[in-house]
Parts: structure tokens; sequence; C-alpha cells
């Protein structure tokens, strides 16, 4: 197993950015890849320290990618035009380093909480770059979750982002899989004693009724932590592997 720590300057961010990689050593030309995107105040380092994803990788025999996202929300702000870079410069950036294919069957993307919220935009506006998206404990109603009580992020660093209602509405996943109308394997995990449950409730019986078959849903038990995370990360790679 080889594992890649990786920066390089990007155009877009104008600064260096970081990325982890973990890539078998079993002598493919090219790999299946999964993107793996940490949450809220997370990097690069962050799944790797909390869970083995050497071994992930070397049980499926797959490159697993985790970039940084510096409290982005994976999203274009007026001060890192995030979503833009990671399709744009990122992805082709890294399919030209790694051996990984660019064939969207071979692509899949996952992350927890802000990453859930990320891999589940991300994929609803690409489809032709992934074929199954899965999000942890993902974030599926960001206005609920800038005035949630228990959100981690302050008010004033969200409004950065997401900085009028318009643009809000713009970046909430209904309306982002309402106008894409994609069609891709998804699923989403969430713990019973989570705080946003009921929004991962609400945003399951939506994705039930327009993607049918297509759509997962795994109510496990767990919190919104890494403990739920880990606890799980097998089960989404698994999901990945039908």
């Amino acid at each position: 197993m080889t594992l890649i720590n990786l920066s390089y300057r990007t155009n877009y961010l104008h600064t260096y950015f970081k990325t982890t990689a973990v890539v078998p050593d079993t002598g493919k030309s090219t790999y299946k890849a999964v993107w793996l995107l940490h949450g809220y105040t997370g990097d690069d380092s962050a799944w790797i320290r909390h869970a083995n994803i050497e071994e992930i990788a070397r049980k499926h025999d797959w490159a697993i990618i985790m970039p940084e996202a510096r409290n982005a929300f994976y999203s274009d702000s007026d001060f890192i035009p995030y979503y833009s870079f990671f399709i744009n410069e990122y992805m082709p950036k890294i399919q030209s380093l790694l051996p990984i294919s660019t064939d969207v069957s071979d692509n899949y993307i996952a992350g927890s909480s802000m990453g859930g919220y990320g891999a589940l935009k991300i994929a609803f506006k690409n489809p032709d770059k992934f074929s199954k998206v899965a999000g942890l404990s993902p974030i599926v109603d960001i206005e609920k979750f800038r005035n949630n009580p228990k959100s981690p992020m302050e008010k004033k660093t969200f409004d950065t982002i997401f900085d009028s209602p318009k643009k809000i509405a713009d970046n909430q996943l209904v309306n982002i899989f309402n106008r894409e109308h994609p069609q891709l394997k998804v699923l989403t995990i969430c713990g019973d004693d989570d705080y946003m449950h009921e929004d991962n409730v609400m945003f399951k019986n939506f994705l039930g009724v327009h993607l049918k078959d297509s759509f997962t849903y795994m109510a496990v038990d767990g919190d919104h932590s890494w403990n739920t995370w880990v606890g799980n990360i097998n089960n989404v790679m698994n999901w990945f592997e039908k």
C-alpha cells in the first residue's frame, strides 16, 4: 500500500492545497477511486486519523483520495470557489497524477457531516463523473443546520459562504436534485441520536420517492460523531462494491 501526502499550488485557490491518498500496490494500471470527504474542522488527514483507510483500500483494491476542504462547505463563495476548484481543477489534476480510472462507473464519492453534504452535492451536479454517492450523517438541509443550536459552525462563518437567501436556496440538496435530476445510486446513513436525524429522515422520504430502488437508507445506532462514521464506513464501502 502506498500512502501519498500531496501538496500543490492551485490556480483556483491561489494557495497550496493538500491531499492524502492511499493506492494499492497490486500492479494495476488504473484503480477504482473513492473520493472521501471530511467534515467541518477536518482536513485531508481526518479520515486516516480515525479509520483504517489503508486496510479498506487493501480489501477492495481501490484508491482512496482524501482532499482538504478548509471548512468551505464544498461550495463556491467569494473567498474560496471550492466547488469549481474541485470539479474543474482538482479532479483532473489528481486523475493525471495517480493511477486511477476516469470512468464514471469506477468513481465513487462519500463523506461525513459537511463532507456528506459535499459528496451529495458534487454527485448530484456531476452524475457523469460518479456512479455512486454515500453520505454519513450528511447535512441535508443547510438552513436548518445553520439555525440548529447544536451546530458547531458559527452563523457568521456560515454566512460568509451562503451569504444570501438565494444562495442558501440554490445550494439546498433538494433544490439541486430537482434542478439536475441525477440518475445514480445514493446511500445515506444516520444515527438515531444524531442532532440532524429528523432532517435526514425527511431527505430519505424525498429521495425514496424520486430515486426509488436507486436509493438506500441505513438507520443505525449512534450520534453525530466519528464513532458512528468509523463504525459504518465499511458498510459504505461494501455498498459501493455491490
